[in-house]
């Protein structure tokens, strides 16, 4: 039983508070706007996909946290009894596909970059050859809910699609940083490295083709469990001897000091690795450092060699945000110039970038005391007494004004109103209106306090 009752939420999702959900609101507001002063435009897609969408799109491990959903009416009976495959098509007559197999036909999101990378290639004849964008909304993962992690969460997502220019990179990075650096969150530290390195640097350490996915993912875990915890699952993965030493020297020595790319010269690296080399790899990643250093010269960016993103599809340079004095990551991204092309039939480069909402807010909650965030912007109209008709006119004559109004018909002492609406995070309160001046008397409730104001006045101090 949920600890609020019976009915709770599902496991791994949470029920908003009206606060909560105006917080929320604000910052999706606030982020939106900032992206849009870089030029990017929000979309929306459905919250579900078909199943060939998601499938086989380079979601990782993420395509095995999947939401199905069942098929409906007659398809579904048809399924049951044996006579459709997952696409429609009679099983025997090869209907069925690799991973679809089954009674479901569509599923939730699990991101918003493989549904981009769908509607880029359903719209693609109207889009500009540079396509910048950002997306806010609600993705699903079935994963195991822990602090910072949900089933249910929102993302919101900068993208560029068609470009090809580290300059794009630049871009994202310097409107995320500026972004999350204004929502007052503390320390932000961003993390760049290449998806095409760890395998290189992996193999100059003497890691085994075979075996390197097992320390990476190992490595994907520095930011959830302890650094002997993930010592040892690296141990684990190599078996005993000289490469596993190697490895975990390299790993632990990584998580104490900063590794410049100048540092990378000291180590034996193949200079190629499956077609890739590595002194272009570096001195792209050393052009977006230095870049965004001329750009932002307090800016946080600095090369993790060990940085893993999950996402199979990211094909250049990835990105990792995070927050001193917080374990998990609260945004990231990279490049993934074939996924598009899956949908589209040739390729489509594009870069983006994925904050995530509900550790933001989880952060926010940790940072501020209680009581102290998202104070809503309306008053409270006071019933001392007088008509409802004439409450409801001087409410509408508040909101003619552009203020938002909570009126209380109920009789009450003035104390339990204002109780109430201390209650609903409201600062002011409208005592009196004086139609003869159109002054009105109002309480400021945290400071116990009454001021004569104009309806002008009245709107200044909720901007506050």
């Amino acid at each position: 039983m949920s600890e609020h009752g019976k009915y709770g939420p599902p496991k791994g999702m949470r029920d908003w508070s009206p606060r909560e959900t105006l917080m929320r609101q604000e910052l999706m507001a606030r982020i939106g706007a900032l992206y849009q002063l870089y030029g990017f435009q929000p979309i929306d897609t459905p919250a579900l996909e078909n199943l060939e969408v998601l499938f086989g799109k380079g979601g990782g491990e993420n395509e095995k946290l999947l939401f199905k959903v069942l098929k409906r009416g007659d398809e579904f009976e048809k399924w049951l009894s044996g006579t459709l495959g997952s696409g429609g098509v009679r099983p025997e007559d090869g209907g069925e596909k690799p991973g679809l197999t089954g009674p479901a036909d569509m599923g939730l999101r699990f991101d918003l970059t493989v549904p981009l990378a769908r509607y880029v290639a359903s719209h693609s004849a109207d889009l500009p050859r540079v396509f910048r964008v950002y997306h806010i909304g609600p993705v699903w993962r079935a994963d195991r809910p822990q602090k910072g992690r949900f089933r249910e969460f929102y993302q919101c997502d900068i993208d560029v699609v068609g470009g090809e220019s580290i300059h794009h990179e630049v871009e994202i990075l310097t409107a995320s940083e500026r972004a999350l650096n204004s929502l007052g969150l503390g320390k932000i530290r961003l993390r760049l490295s290449d998806k095409r390195f760890l395998p290189i640097l992996l193999g100059g350490l003497g890691v085994e083709a075979g075996k390197a996915p097992n320390v990476s993912l190992a490595l994907d875990k520095l930011d959830k469990k302890a650094l002997p915890d993930v010592l040892a699952e690296i141990q684990e993965a190599l078996g005993e001897g000289p490469v596993a030493h190697r490895v975990m020297d390299f790993v632990a020595e990584c998580q104490g000091n900063r590794v410049d790319l100048k540092m990378l010269e000291n180590f034996k690296l193949p200079e190629e690795h499956d077609g890739v080399t590595l002194t272009r790899v570096i001195q792209n990643l050393r052009d977006i450092v230095v870049e965004m250093r001329k750009i932002n010269p307090v800016t946080s960016i600095h090369f993790d060699p060990l940085l893993v993103r999950g996402m199979d599809y990211y094909t250049g340079p990835v990105f990792e945000a995070g927050l001193e004095g917080v374990s998990y990551s609260i945004g990231g991204g990279g490049r993934y110039d074939k996924l598009i092309g899956r949908f589209l039939g040739k390729e489509m480069p594009a870069v983006g970038f994925s904050i995530g909402f509900e550790r933001i807010l989880a952060a926010l909650q940790e940072k501020e005391p209680k009581g102290s965030m998202a104070k809503a912007r309306r008053v409270f109209l006071i019933n001392a007494g007088q008509s409802a008709t004439d409450i409801h006119l001087t409410a509408e004559k508040l909101r003619e004004g552009g203020i938002a109004v909570e009126t209380y018909f109920v009789d009450a002492d003035f104390g339990r109103q204002m109780k109430m609406a201390e209650a609903l995070g409201i600062e002011f309160a409208v005592k009196e209106f004086s139609p003869l001046d159109g002054t009105y008397l109002v309480r400021k409730l945290s400071e116990r306090r009454d001021l004569s104001v104009n309806l002008t006045e009245l709107k200044n101090l909720l901007l506050e």
